[in-house]
């Protein structure tokens, strides 16, 4: 229940989440109000409000000490005669972990840490008629985990002294440029799911919390707005309007246009701040063949000719997905043996990207669009390892999410079928930010894995699909029968990605390697993970230990020996059919292991019933079948 102190009676107030700092309404503080009768119907709904006052549109101006600011503060007040004095005679409130708010009356900016580490403003500053730069303070009798925030005696509420308005940054002068709106990118399809991204990022949390890389994370929204083709001027309207309010504290406009501005600046692309998605929706037509449209000038921002040195002035380091491992843009593989696991790592990485979570990758925690082309193992992706994967990470929400799955992956020949995957894309209202085809064998089908022209017709189609959506293509490959010779077909798969990673079988689990990046160093450590078994599947967890297992494979782990790949090639070389026995009395000699390991991995595996004619009986179905 609200009890404003009497020095603070006719301040603006609202209400902010019980035991927390977020505000209660979506508006957050731009609704804050002194109408008694206003506060009275918030209360009513829940008399467990945390309640906060809004600085600018109440005039005061808070200097906002964190406990790690206190040594800082400390000395500044032995340095300064006349600032100890203002403070000494100021109201004050203690915070929960022993930091303070020191209240004046007055204007002046917001700031996160720009006085000092730890030292922040609260304020408010008015321009043209308008609040532009806002905050809040949590009210004494407010509670959070850490406690509660408490009035200190005495004090009184005094105008900002000129010693400390000296000590505070100056505001810059906002300059729009590069701040302009395009109306040919903002269009309404584009504006839509920039909102729909905005709701996700509140509901889900991701808002700047001050102590917790706030800065951070106002980059990547503003960076993930801009990539849904929105211009940066509506970029930062949107930003200010729908999702700062939930920031804890609000960011000063200017602050917000610094981050809208360095966001836009780091894309690779210059006009309006378009990263590459074209709103139009003509922009469909020819992404295949030999049909693909010349680029537009804004598409062209990094290829085009221009002198060595200006190159080297604006060129950008690469930006990532997943730092070190997939780059934000281009294509790549990730090849291995059969059954070393390159799929798991794979559905684990788009997973954790489609979800916003670092997981065991560092990825930021930022979701993004995923679209997976399940060409192996759908259903178990679906009924198992997805299942699984949640409960390792312990998310319950299963619609907490941004990954979309097809359950084949069209042949390269297809046009139609990738013209049904776009605009199933477009009615989704999804723009992938990574594309995994698994496989690249079935990619090709119809080609010759072996022919290099064939093979960079391939790789020509993947970087069109990537350059279309402004995004990562990667493929799951296969080694051929000399592992040691990479991955399988023409050399020039290898040559032509931008990135290639690798998997090796080791018992227990499987090695991991970046092998290849174009634009990036290539480390040499080797990352090893763990089988982990849950429920019905399997995860891949981050293994130091396994550095030292032996490569050989002779673990029975789920699924890594019975792929449907192996499964046919051991029927064809029995005849096409044959019984369950010895089925897997050939699948048990070739690894090592126990027979009946193999017949009950064999029965547990969804993605080979149409296999199992009758029980008891294996067979290739006599039609065409799919590898």
């Amino acid at each position: 229940m609200l009890k404003l102190p009497e020095i603070l009676r006719g301040c603006k107030v609202f209400p902010c989440v019980p035991g927390g700092k977020e505000p209660a309404t979506k508006e957050g503080w731009h609704i804050a109000t002194d109408d008694p009768a206003q506060i009275a119907e918030w209360q009513r709904v829940n008399p467990d409000f945390n309640w906060a006052i809004a600085t600018g549109p109440s005039g005061l101006f808070v200097i906002d000490v964190d406990p790690n600011g206190l040594d800082w503060w400390g000395k500044l007040l032995e340095r300064d005669a006349e600032i100890r004095e203002a403070v000494e005679r100021a109201y004050q409130v203690r915070t929960p972990r022993g930091g303070l708010h020191v209240y004046f009356r007055g204007e002046g900016p917001s700031t996160a840490s720009r006085i000092a580490d730890g030292i922040d403003t609260r304020g408010g500053i008015h321009r043209d008629g308008k609040i532009v730069s806002g905050g809040y303070v949590l009210l004494p009798g407010s509670k959070t985990a850490n406690g509660a925030y408490s009035e200190l005696p005495g004090g009184a509420l005094n105008s900002l002294p000129a010693a400390i308005s000296n000590i505070i940054p100056a505001r810059q002068k906002t300059d729009t440029l590069g701040l302009e709106k395009n109306p040919d990118a903002d269009q309404p399809r584009n504006v839509q799911w920039a909102l729909d991204l905005i709701k996700n990022y509140v509901v889900s949390g991701r808002v700047s919390v001050e102590g917790h890389g706030g800065n951070n994370t106002a980059f990547q929204v503003a960076a993930s707005i801009l990539d849904k083709a929105i211009s940066p001027g509506l970029c930062l309207e949107l930003l200010w309007e729908h999702w700062n309010p939930h920031c804890s504290p609000p960011w000063d406009d200017w602050e917000l246009e610094q981050i809208v501005r360095n966001a836009a600046n780091y894309g690779e692309d210059t006009e309006g701040g378009v990263k590459g998605f074209q709103a139009n929706a003509d922009a469909f037509a020819g992404f295949l063949g030999q049909e693909f449209e010349p680029p537009t000038s804004a598409e062209r921002g990094r290829d085009k000719i221009q002198f060595l040195h200006t190159y080297a002035d604006n060129v950008q380091d690469p930006t990532w997905l997943i730092p070190g491992v997939l780059p934000a843009a281009g294509i790549g593989m990730i090849y291995g043996e059969s059954g070393s696991y390159k799929s798991f790592l794979a559905l684990d990485m788009g997973l954790c990207l489609a979800f916003g979570i670092p997981g065991q990758w560092n990825a930021p925690p930022v979701q993004n669009d995923v679209l997976f082309l399940a060409g192996e193992g759908p259903v178990a992706t679906a009924k198992k390892r997805w299942p699984a994967w949640m409960e390792w990470q312990g998310i319950g929400a299963r619609d907490s999410h941004r990954f979309l799955i097809k359950d084949r992956v069209p042949f390269y020949t297809d046009t139609d079928a990738w013209e049904h995957v776009k605009a199933d894309l477009a009615e989704l209202k999804a723009k992938p930010s990574l594309i995994v085809i698994d496989t690249l064998t079935r990619l090709i089908t119809g080609l010759d894995e072996n022919s290099a022209k064939d093979a960079s017709m391939i790789t020509n189609f993947m970087e069109q699909l990537a350059r279309y959506y402004e995004c990562f293509v990667l493929a799951v490959h296969h080694t051929g029968k000399d592992q040691n010779k990479g991955a399988r077909g023409s050399s020039a798969f290898y040559a032509n990605m931008d990135t290639v990673l690798s998997t090796k079988l080791k018992i227990g689990g499987t090695e991991f390697r970046v092998r290849k990046q174009k634009d990036a160093d290539v480390s040499d450590d080797i990352s090893y993970f763990a089988v982990k078994e849950i429920g019905a599947s399997i995860v891949l967890e981050r293994s130091a230990a396994l550095a030292d297992a032996d490569p050989k494979k002779k673990s029975g782990s789920r699924y890594s020996w019975a792929s449907t790949e192996e499964v046919v090639k051991v029927l064809e070389s029995l005849g096409g059919e044959t019984s369950e026995n010895v089925l897997a009395q050939e699948i048990a000699g070739m690894h090592g292991i126990d027979k009946d390991i193999v017949k009950k991995q064999l029965g547990q595996n969804d993605d080979l019933t149409w296999l199992r004619p009758e029980k008891g009986k294996w067979a290739i179905p006599k039609r065409e079948y799919d590898l």
